[in-house]
């Protein structure tokens, strides 16, 4: 959290604590560790991984990044303007957001709300915009500690849903982030209540912590859904390995196809399918399993399918069909082409081990014609059928 001028200014007689550090420094040096993972992380992202989850993630870094060096400017002298620390709030708390809304994305959710960390955010930097020039502890500072705690428990869960809550880089952030939540949401009602106020050390180190490994986990994360990132080949971005197109190519030519199928009064169908127990099929049987098994279902799609139908993997085992139909059955005729193929042969040669998978559609008679909300609702019925 930001150096906030109600809390007391440094001075040669420090109080007692458990570090030799003093403040001033240690809100200085800590801008080199989030300035190294921000710069590093967006390069990477705009030059390899230029998606809408990682845009949403390098605005958070960059938040992060905002946070820490407005501490490390205000540092030497302990008082900042009211205006300089509402802004260090409100970037707190869309630091964390953005790294919910990111991970909706990654997810593979239509929509990322991110409007809704930009409201909670310029709200919780208000009650420091309205206060005194000499502010006591309080609401003030509560607010965007409690804001940011609860951002970072949304993105807590939301990397506990599909396929993503047994991969390890996703274990070690859901894990990361819901203890820094509930430390934050602590924090923010011991400061609500009056009963204590914690300390710069105890708030400054975990958001530094956090989004030092976030960097680390995320591109791991980005790394295995999207193939290697050091790749320079086009075309290599555009086909996966799995011999259907990336998420970004897919995205592409979907926009592309569905807007000629409207300007033709034509429409379209979308398929989502998702390979059952993926993680589960990995720990069992080794990565080379599960690698099978995603390279088994995408033979399937290729073969099974019409050979104009748009085929893409989302990644995480998840894939999506296009196809330009009329019919209102054409969603069904996708879904049971591809389960007849998975019913009639295994994974792979030797094993007899055959996978399954979920489904959810979406037809633009019922829909807008549009990628986001042909996605979205058959993002909605692929999560029903997987709780029935």
């Amino acid at each position: 959290m930001p150096h906030r001028p109600s809390r007391p200014t440094p001075t040669t007689e420090r109080p007692d604590v458990s570090m030799d550090i003093d403040l001033e420094t240690l809100l200085i040096v800590r801008v080199l560790p989030v300035t190294i993972a921000t710069a590093i992380f967006a390069t990477t992202a705009a030059l390899r991984h230029n998606d809408e989850a990682n845009r949403a993630w390098t605005a958070a870094f960059g938040a992060a990044l905002c946070v820490s060096a407005l501490d490390a400017i205000y540092a030497a002298d302990g008082q900042a303007p009211l205006v300089v620390t509402a802004a260090g709030d409100a970037s707190t708390v869309f630091a964390l957001g953005a790294m919910w809304s990111g991970a909706r994305l990654l997810d593979g959710r239509a929509r990322s709300h991110i409007w809704v960390v930009v409201v909670v955010a310029l709200a919780a930097a208000v009650p420091t915009l309205v206060q005194s020039s000499t502010p006591g502890p309080g609401l003030s500072t509560a607010l965007p500690t409690g804001a940011a705690g609860v951002f970072a428990w949304l993105a807590a869960s939301e990397l506990m849903r599909g396929t993503m809550r047994l991969n390890l880089n996703a274990r070690i952030l859901q894990t990361v982030y819901f203890l820094f939540g509930a430390w934050y949401i602590t924090a923010a009602a011991l400061e609500a209540s009056g009963a204590a106020t914690p300390s710069i050390y105890s708030t400054a180190l975990p958001f530094t912590g956090i989004f030092i490994v976030s960097a680390i986990c995320l591109s791991a994360l980005r790394v295995e859904r999207a193939g290697n990132w050091w790749s320079v080949s086009s075309e290599a971005h555009r086909r996966s390995d799995l011999g259907v197109l990336s998420s970004e190519a897919f995205r592409e030519d979907a926009h592309d196809r569905i807007e000629r199928a409207t300007l033709a009064g034509s429409h379209v169908a979308l398929v989502l399918a998702e390979i059952e127990d993926l993680d589960e099929l990995n720990s069992a049987f080794g990565r080379q399993a599960g690698d099978s098994a995603l390279l088994h279902f995408a033979g399937i799609m290729r073969s099974r399918l019409p050979a104009d139908a748009l085929l893409g993997h989302l990644g995480a085992g998840r894939f999506v069909v296009l196809v330009a139909s009329a019919a209102p059955d054409a969603p069904a005729t996708v879904v049971d082409a591809i389960r007849t193929g998975l019913t009639e042969s295994p994974v792979g040669e030797g094993m007899e081990l055959r996978s399954d998978a979920s489904f959810g559609t979406a037809h633009s008679l019922d829909s807008p014609a549009t990628l986001d909300s042909l996605l979205g609702r058959a993002d909605a019925d692929l999560t029903r059928a997987r709780q029935n």
